[in-house]
């Protein structure tokens, strides 16, 4: 699967899962994460999707510049459609084009580093993962309720090695 077809079913894992989470429920506080939400984790994953959005058409991909939107964390229907914006993007990618990675590193300096929109894209990708899976702890603890794909924050590493164990 190419990296652009794996994130577009990241997206959809994703809008599944917003669709059924009531609003109080998406930005509510879990003791899990620390007085974070399940808001917060999804803002956070989209502003990554959007800083490279942002970098694929400046030339700069900048992670740390992200805008930390609270309409994000607190509005669900909003956080969706900017997800499926990104998704409608997310097609005239070009893989192939070089791009910058503007590193943060907490110092004043701001090194670049020369990167592709692939490589980037496999980068947002496995941050997603590691994201989904947090939101997925805060999921069954706190909304049993909620179904989301079988797979939702597990790498495809994990998957393929399971379905091994499986045979």
């Amino acid at each position: 699967m190419k990296a652009d077809i794996a994130l577009l079913t990241i997206v959809q894992q994703i809008s599944q899962v917003i669709a059924q989470l009531a609003p109080d429920d998406y930005r509510n506080p879990l003791a899990e994460f620390e007085g974070g939400s399940l808001g917060q984790h999804f803002r956070h994953i989209l502003e990554f999707f959007q800083c490279l959005e942002n970098g694929v058409q400046s030339g700069v991909v900048d992670y740390a510049a992200r805008n930390r939107n609270p309409l994000y964390e607190n509005n669900p229907l909003l956080a969706a459609a900017a997800f499926e914006a990104f998704s409608n993007a997310l097609p005239g990618f070009d893989l192939t084009l070089p791009v910058q990675v503007r590193a943060e590193f907490g110092s004043d300096a701001r090194p670049c580093y020369d990167s592709t929109v692939g490589r980037e894209l496999l980068f947002v990708y496995d941050h997603a993962i590691h994201h989904l899976a947090i939101i997925r702890i805060g999921l069954v603890c706190h909304f049993p309720h909620v179904k989301a794909d079988k797979d939702l924050g597990v790498s495809p590493s994990t998957v393929k090695a399971r379905a091994k164990m499986d045979n």
